[in-house]
């Protein structure tokens, strides 16, 4: 099976085959998936050397020229070393340019702290112009390359080499409106991206068939279509966000930002990354961290089951 860059990278050959004009800028990175392309298109493989900086202004200048830029990285280097050439070129100047980083939040936390974009979604929200993609499966990760050749405004994507799922048809994906739902709005509604997207629809399926209404959004994009989020979430008398992010900046936050915007009042509970002392001192790996944060699979349902007998029990209260 294929994972989401993977999907994405297939992709963008075939469309390149087709005759569109599309670039790939790296950072002297490359992939599997980027061999045929790199082997059929030599002349439209850039490779920059390990400079993000340069990365991102060479890609502004090729997109500014009319080329359709894909630009490919390891994160969270092409985010937090470049963050300035970003907010600068491609978001105050609207360009063009789509930019792809491999190893979303804990992926590759066997490489250390430094391997870890735990802060890019709290960075990157803090920009305008710029969304900010998490997708949670395959062919939402080819629909993403097919968007290269029309999208007219700069894009991050964040891949998870983890996620090779396929949970989508084509026609329940849309960018602009940015979230997709799935089972029922009653006692819960869940929120995350991602890595996260497949399990919880596995804990969803089973609460639904306890005949508790249950419903998960899918936040595959940032920003949404706001009024239609609220008009979702405002159903469920609860809610619950759950990310590989740090909690300040993060979609939990996010969400606490627009309850109160629209002046909603439901009680939410976050659940994501806190480090009060600093990174760990040793090396670990995303099972590990999941564990350690009470991220894993396991205190997720039991945040869940929590969340729902509480609900249950203030139902019994009030009558």
């Amino acid at each position: 099976m294929l994972s989401v860059r993977d999907s994405f990278f297939n992709e963008i050959f075939e469309l390149t085959k087709k005759g569109n004009d599309i670039l790939i800028v790296t950072p002297d990175l490359g992939a599997p998936s980027l061999d045929n392309f790199r082997k059929y298109f030599p002349e439209k493989f850039i490779s920059v050397g390990i400079a993000e900086q340069n990365l991102i202004s060479v890609s502004a200048g090729l997109s500014l020229s009319g080329k359709k830029v894909v630009v490919y990285g390891l994160n969270p280097f092409p985010i937090t070393r470049a963050f300035d050439q970003i907010r600068c070129l491609l978001a105050e100047q609207k360009i063009p340019v789509t930019l792809c980083a491999l190893n979303a939040g804990l992926c590759s936390a066997e490489c250390g702290y430094t391997h870890m974009p735990i802060e890019d979604i709290g960075m990157m929200r803090t920009l305008s112009n710029i969304h900010t993609l998490n997708p949670s499966d395959t062919l939402m990760a080819q629909k993403m390359a097919r968007e290269v050749i029309s999208c007219d405004y700069p894009r991050y994507i964040r891949f998870d080499k983890a996620i090779q799922e396929i949970l989508y048809q084509d026609c329940e994906i849309d960018f602009h409106l940015g979230f997709t739902t799935y089972g029922h709005p009653g006692r819960l509604c869940i929120i995350t991206y991602g890595y996260f997207v497949f399990p919880i629809r596995q804990i969803v399926d089973q609460w639904l068939k306890k005949g508790v209404n249950i419903q998960l959004v899918d936040l595959f994009s940032l920003p949404v279509q706001e009024k239609r989020l609220i008009d979702i979430i405002e159903k469920s008398q609860q809610i619950l966000t759950i990310e590989e992010n740090v909690l300040p900046g993060g979609v939990g936050s996010y969400i606490l930002e627009l309850l109160s915007d629209f002046q909603i009042v439901r009680p939410v509970k976050r659940m994501g990354l806190k480090f009060p002392n600093g990174y760990y001192e040793v090396f670990t790996n995303r099972n590990y961290i999941q564990h350690e944060q009470k991220l894993d699979i396991e205190s997720i349902e039991t945040a869940i089951f929590k969340l729902i007998q509480r609900s249950i029990e203030m139902e019994l209260v009030d009558e």
